[in-house]
């Protein structure tokens, strides 16, 4: 091989279908989104509302009445969002019952909505580390936590509402951690964001960043244009209206599809193949 060239360094493995869980189903959900959540207008929503109103675009059958227009209405909070499988999950929970049908049981719903919605992200997370090979030795202590959350979501809503999600988290923050150490190490570049956090409109076009951690990070409106940013940790970073046209994240680690929506991108944008490339990027 000649030095010019560099092995293209593979952080992920695909063996299984194991994010089709948490793809999105309108179809089976009541309208969990439109209705449990706070939206603001100016995030991108049709328009400021409280939480636990429906949104006035909800139809009697739990559909977006606007839906094929959100694009051309500018409707980005609309477009990014993503319940990671959230919405179908509870109202398949409830069976008959909804939120509509019977309003006394809504609250209810809502709350058990928004806690699922924080452990699927952790399911998500959980089975990105399944696929990363550095973070191998982890493996059976995600698998663990997998099976745990799947034995949750699948019992009653007074288990999810009793839940401790901030012994979950500490648990789930740690692995992670470990998980990103493994992924930095095989990836072998000295370069760190982790001291600054705020890159709102930071321009990094044509940078060479694997390796960088971006977690929790203010990249809204940053310019991340043909970028290398193989093994970047994303966990949790705000890529509204990210400029990733042209880079490569496809071995970019914890990554969302919520944050895959929310940035810019193209055909040319390369992304870990567990997400889903937005129909607006064509």
């Amino acid at each position: 091989m000649s030095a010019g060239k560099r092995c293209k360094l593979k952080l992920h493995q695909y063996n299984t279908n194991i994010f089709d869980e948490f793809r999105i189903k309108c179809n089976k959900c009541s309208g969990l989104c439109c209705t449990a959540l706070y939206f603001s207008k100016y995030d991108g929503f049709p328009a400021d509302k409280a939480a636990g109103i429906p949104c006035s675009y909800l139809d009697d059958c739990f559909r977006c009445s606007i839906h094929k227009e959100l694009h051309s209405r500018h409707m980005k909070g609309c477009l990014a969002y993503d319940c990671c499988g959230a919405g179908q999950a509870v109202t398949s929970l409830y069976g008959d019952e909804n939120w509509k049908a019977n309003p006394p049981i809504a609250q209810e719903v809502f709350d058990v909505f928004v806690k699922t919605y924080y452990l699927q992200q952790i399911l998500w997370y959980m089975s990105e580390v399944l696929t990363l090979l550095p973070a191998k030795p982890l493996w059976p202590e995600a698998d663990s936590c997998i099976k745990e959350l799947h034995l949750l979501l699948k019992s009653t809503p007074q288990n999810i509402l009793d839940y401790d999600m901030e012994i979950c988290r500490t648990k789930v923050n740690a692995l992670l951690n470990k998980a990103w150490i493994m992924v930095k190490q095989q990836v072998g570049h000295p370069k760190t964001t982790a001291v600054k956090k705020d890159f709102m409109g930071h321009n990094f076009k044509k940078s060479r960043l694997n390796g960088s951690d971006f977690s929790s990070a203010l990249l809204i409106a940053a310019n991340l244009e043909e970028c290398d940013l193989t093994g970047c940790n994303f966990l949790g970073a705000d890529m509204r209206d990210t400029n990733i046209q042209n880079a490569d994240l496809s071995d970019s680690i914890f990554l969302t599809q919520g944050q895959i929506n929310a940035a810019k991108g193209n055909l040319n944008t390369r992304i870990p193949g567990h997400l889903i490339r937005p129909s607006e990027w064509d």
